[in-house]
């Protein structure tokens, strides 16, 4: 089963605090590896990295804004193919990336492929599966309901030399929720070993006595019409049982961000030739 931290009631509800307290917690496990932060930002991660003990490569799309010159920033585009060979690190930072992705498939398939066989990618990200969030959704399709939906005037920049899509930055606009996240790693060869504890947020905190319950219910029902209705499947009892763990936990459906940490333990075309689905080949028309 995924271990799942209970929520904080207090402390920042920053992700860089967050992020950077799990990391010293962790200093132990981070000494002497290889580390790669992308997108590194203005690279305040890799600084924390490197003072840690950790050995550090920072990249980014806009390397410019990186503000530590003690540490090569390497230009990188995760929408296209890192420039960093296959089983380069032993752990990935990729810190409020995966919402501006188009391509968030790619996204994994390029995290596992740097990734030695059991390294671990940490992936953070606002919450889009908390209880507010939804609620936002549902009536503005939008990931508060004091922001108007993802939109061309104010979910993207672009300076004045941008000339293809690839050198605009894209805003808030691929929500990235956490059960979405989990099938994206698995066909790429990772699995989620832990969601980090966050700060609550409050309005999802108060929506929980009225949706709870709902959420618990609809939950059984699915699962219980999934396991009986269902293409027949050795792994699909472990498969719901985490999905069934993720759309129950406080700390999802409470918490302000995703932090959730992942574990290569295939290659991305063996995860593929494990894969079972529904296709009949021979009923396919050539």
């Amino acid at each position: 089963m995924i271990r799942i931290s209970a929520p904080a009631f207090s402390g920042s509800s920053d992700i860089k605090d967050l992020l950077a307290a799990l990391l010293r917690r962790r200093q132990a496990d981070l000494a002497g590896k290889a580390m790669l932060d992308v997108p590194a930002g203005n690279g305040d991660t890799s600084r924390l990295l490197r003072e840690l003990g950790a050995h550090v490569t920072a990249s980014d799309l806009h390397p410019e804004f990186f503000r530590y010159p003690e540490i090569e920033c390497v230009p990188a585009n995760l929408n296209g193919t890192l420039p960093f060979a296959a089983a380069s690190f032993d752990y990935v930072i990729c810190q409020e990336g995966i919402e501006h992705m188009p391509n968030q498939l790619h996204l994994f398939q390029e995290l596992n492929r740097v990734l030695r066989p059991g390294g671990r990618a940490i992936i953070t990200t606002p919450n889009y599966s908390n209880l507010r969030t939804r609620l936002s959704y549902l009536l503005l399709e939008s990931e508060q309901y004091k922001l108007m939906p993802p939109n061309e005037t104010d979910s993207v920049w672009a300076s004045e030399k941008a000339q293809t899509i690839s050198e605009v930055y894209l805003g808030h606009i691929f929500f990235a929720n956490v059960t979405k996240q989990r099938v994206l790693a698995a066909l790429s060869g990772m699995r989620i070993v832990e969601v980090h504890a966050s700060r609550v947020n409050f309005t999802s905190l108060l929506l929980l006595p009225f949706y709870y319950p709902w959420l618990r219910l609809a939950g059984w029902l699915a699962r219980r019409r999934g396991l009986r209705c269902g293409q027949p499947s050795a792994r699909r009892p472990e498969v719901y049982a985490e999905l069934a763990q993720l759309n129950q936990s406080l700390a999802v459906l409470t918490g302000g961000h995703l932090i959730v940490e992942y574990e290569k333990h295939l290659e991305t075309d063996e995860a593929v030739a494990g894969l079972t689905g529904k296709l009949n080949l021979a009923s396919v028309r050539t």
